[in-house]
């Protein structure tokens, strides 16, 4: 069983409508909440600037996910992929221990090859398995 922890940095940019993309990602984040994955929150930026009575600046078109597993992984993937191909525009990158990946409205098996390659070397196990077992 592979109960590595999985921490995910899910970037989302639109080009078509980039003033729309925070709106955009907090129907995102309100799908992410609704996985088993231990957080979801947006990135900060780090402080505010000297002088200024904010808190840390947030990023609201980034968003952090922890998952465990490589059915949390393969579960969270999936659900960006779905929700990009529901907008039908926009991108979203996914980075993992500094390795990314890029998804697009490219056509739905394409994405489905690159999210096992990409699951399947932060999560080793056959392809199309999950971590849990049924025995």
């Amino acid at each position: 069983m592979h109960d590595r922890r999985h921490d995910a940095v899910l970037a989302f940019a639109d080009e078509a409508d980039p003033e729309g993309a925070e709106e955009a990602v907090a129907l995102l984040v309100e799908e992410l909440s609704q996985l088993d994955v231990s957080s979801v929150r947006h990135q900060t930026a780090g402080p505010a600037p000297g002088g200024t009575r904010a808190g840390e600046a947030v990023i609201y078109t980034t968003v952090l996910v922890s998952a465990t597993g490589a059915a949390g992984l393969k579960a969270l993937l999936a659900l960006a992929q779905d929700w990009l191909a529901r907008r039908n525009s926009g991108s979203i990158d996914v980075t993992i221990d500094g390795d990314e990946l890029h998804l697009t409205s490219a056509s739905r098996a394409d994405q489905r090859r690159a999210i096992e390659l990409f699951a399947a070397r932060h999560a080793p196990g056959p392809v199309g398995s999950d971590d849990s077992s049924d025995a």
